[in-house]
């Protein structure tokens, strides 16, 4: 009689491997697909993120095309198709790039990309596959080859493998490139999470991309590249000590092919000198001639403490590719569109920090005021990798940070000192990293991680602080603004009537106004023909003034800017030119015109002024020049000022009037020219 199967035996029977892709397929909400409208947002983003990567690892300045249709096969099924001009894929890595999940180039390299996980773009032609039991299409072609190969594959979820449908060889009319169509169950809506708002927070931190939009009415959106230089490429980098944890480094050691320790730390690991070599093994009480592989337990630990206490080379930028205050500013600036703000603070930019043995670092951008709704909460735009993140806000890091921020401080409204503050403000944050900290695989919210958070919360103050000081200076100059007014329109109509009742003529009023005012002023606007910018100083001051006067601009403007007068000096690396003024006597007047050729991207939000030898507080539309600005003043400022001393020896009290400039070498802490 056969022997009764045990329930052990039974339950050991049932159990299989179960594959990465079958996983996925029945978890689907893990990886963005859980419902048909963000399922499609998700399909975008994966396509979109794998085109741009590929086409700047190419050199090539991107041009991705999103194409989203209704299609007649069923209800709530669309038609995506997402193009682009990049190097291509070699037809046998095709199969596994679309078909088999966890299959990339990028996991392993210690480097910033969009794709590191080796799963968008795979997972979405599983999910097209599973909701409408269609192919995915697959175009590529590569440089070297005359005709595009064309795929149409699926996803074995039994074995994580894909499986070819068809395969023929077609002509294509771009030299190189990569096309995906997909077919499947969706829903389309317009919104703050939709395809267009991603594709719009796209090209606000990828200036440098062209991206096109068709949607299923057959709308058609372009936003057109800002920027014609390509990121450069981040660069593989070791990984650091800082933040590794004792199983991390047993496998970098255990895969070392070094025979002695002492040959394998500065070779697998990041910062580590040659003294400071000598201090770990120090501390670690190891010899260095040890096997990598055999360092474990108790040495292994003191190897690991050592590390983490020894003072090492700080992590390099090279493996990431920061935006850039610059790039922040032009594609804001690019995108926003009709919504005009009055002020742009100096993107922030932290030093890179490590995570995990990994390097990231912060950026934040702040625009305020204008044509933004002041009594709505602010709008956060979320990065990582330069993809924009549009779900589970509540859920990550940047949006935690930022309302840990007592923004009350500086200037807008927040109920409690807590949430998201309201006010006519946009801020955005982006966090680069060899190893984003995500949720979750589908890559919508950053972990927080205290050491993330605390770069965010320093980010944010930062340029925070530089909010403050624009609203600071905004109230004062419209103070300053209502009581010029004032006085001009009041004191003319005193001085008249007192006059008309004394029988006595009319006083000059100008000095008296100046006396009042006592404030140095510059507006600017726009020329009646051509691109331009005029600029009128006014000096509402009692004394006569040599003024220095400074631009910081885009410095790719600095060459094509010409002007009358002309500047005295450039500094095209900063960004910067400078003019010196004539002598402006009290309720003087002086003017300069500049110019740049026609299409290009400009406009006075791009021009930050600052005068020299004036105090802050007497200046209306400028800022006095910064005391950390490494600059000398031209010699013939330096030679009016000295004129001016020696007249006022010879002239006695009366000529202290004639030139205010010793104010000038106090503030910019300047040197007179050998």
């Amino acid at each position: 009689m056969p022997r009764t199967a045990t329930l052990a035996e039974q339950l050991a029977a049932k159990q299989r491997e179960i594959s990465v892709a079958e996983f996925f397929e029945r978890n689907r909400q893990i990886l963005g697909f859980d419902n048909p409208q963000r399922a499609l947002l998700t399909a975008v983003k994966e396509a979109v993120d794998n085109a741009l990567d590929a086409a700047e690892e190419a050199g090539v300045l991107p041009d991705v095309s999103v194409e989203i249709s209704k299609d007649d096969s069923g209800p709530d099924r669309y038609r995506l198709v997402v193009s682009d001009n990049g190097p291509g894929i070699l037809r046998r890595e095709l199969p596994n790039v679309f078909g088999r999940l966890l299959y990339g180039s990028r996991f392993h390299a210690h480097r910033q990309s969009r794709g590191q996980q080796g799963i968008g773009i795979s997972a979405a032609v599983l999910y097209a596959g599973l909701t409408t039991a269609r192919a995915a299409t697959i175009t590529s072609k590569v440089e070297e080859e005359e005709a595009a190969h064309v795929l149409e594959v699926v996803v074995d979820t039994q074995r994580n493998l894909p499986k070819i449908v068809s395969e023929r060889l077609d002509l294509w009319d771009r030299p190189h490139g990569t096309r995906v169509e997909l077919v499947l169950k969706a829903k389309y809506l317009r919104g703050r999470q939709s395809p267009l708002e991603y594709l719009r927070g796209t090209a606000i931190v990828n200036p440098h991309a062209r991206l096109v939009l068709v949607e299923p009415d057959g709308t058609r959106t372009t936003f057109e590249r800002a920027s014609t230089e390509v990121p450069a490429v981040s660069k593989e980098v070791l990984p650091h000590p800082y933040g590794l944890e004792l199983g991390e480094l047993a496998a970098i050691l255990k895969q070392s092919k070094e025979k002695s320790l002492a040959e394998a730390l500065p070779k697998r690991l990041a910062g580590v000198t040659p003294r400071a070599l000598k201090e770990v093994l120090a501390q670690a009480s190891l010899t260095g001639k040890e096997d990598p592989a055999s360092v474990q337990g108790p040495g292994l630990e003191r190897l690991l403490s050592a590390l983490h206490s020894v003072s090492l080379l700080p992590p390099s930028g090279e493996s990431l590719s920061p935006i850039g205050a610059t790039l922040i500013k032009r594609g804001l600036r690019n995108v926003l569109g009709e919504l005009r703000p009055d002020f742009y603070a100096p993107p922030v930019s932290r030093p890179p920090r490590i995570r995990g043995g990994s390097p990231f670092l912060v950026e934040v951008g702040l625009v305020y005021g204008g044509s933004l709704p002041p009594d709505q909460p602010i709008q956060l735009l979320r990065f990582a990798n330069r993809v924009p993140l549009l779900f589970q806000q509540g859920a990550c890091a940047i949006t935690t940070a930022v309302e840990s921020v007592d923004w009350r401080r500086y200037g807008l409204d927040q109920r409690g000192g807590q949430g998201l503050p309201t006010g006519p403000c946009i801020v955005l944050v982006h966090v680069a990293s060899t190893r984003i900290p995500f949720t979750s695989e589908s890559k919508e919210a950053i972990a927080e991680d205290p050491e993330v958070l605390k770069e965010l919360q320093l980010a944010l103050q930062a340029t925070a602080r530089h909010l403050k000081a624009h609203i600071s200076r905004q109230i004062r100059r419209q103070y300053a603004s209502e009581k010029f007014t004032i006085i001009r329109r009041i004191l003319p109509q005193i001085a008249e009537r007192t006059s008309h009742l004394l029988g006595k003529p009319v006083p000059d009023l100008a000095p008296v106004i100046t006396e009042i005012m006592n404030v140095v002023t510059l507006e600017t606007a726009a020329p009646e023909t051509g691109p331009g910018l005029m600029v009128t100083i006014t000096n509402y001051t009692p004394r006569a003034r040599v003024l220095e006067l400074f631009a910081e601009m885009p410095p790719e403007l600095v060459s094509t800017l010409t002007g009358t007068p002309a500047s005295d000096g450039t500094d095209p690396s900063l960004g910067r030119a400078w003019w010196t003024l004539p002598k402006l006597a009290p309720n003087g007047q002086t003017r300069m015109e500049l110019r740049w050729p026609a299409g290009t991207d400009c406009d006075a939000s791009d021009f930050d002024w600052y005068i020299a030898g004036v105090d802050e507080s007497r200046l209306l539309g400028a800022d006095a020049l910064p005391g950390d600005w490494d600059v000398r003043l031209p010699r013939q400022v330096i030679e009016a000022a000295e004129a001016a001393e020696v007249a006022s020896v010879g002239a006695g009290p009366a000529a202290e009037e004639e030139v205010d400039y010793d104010g000038a070498e106090k503030t910019a802490g300047l040197e007179e020219d050998d």
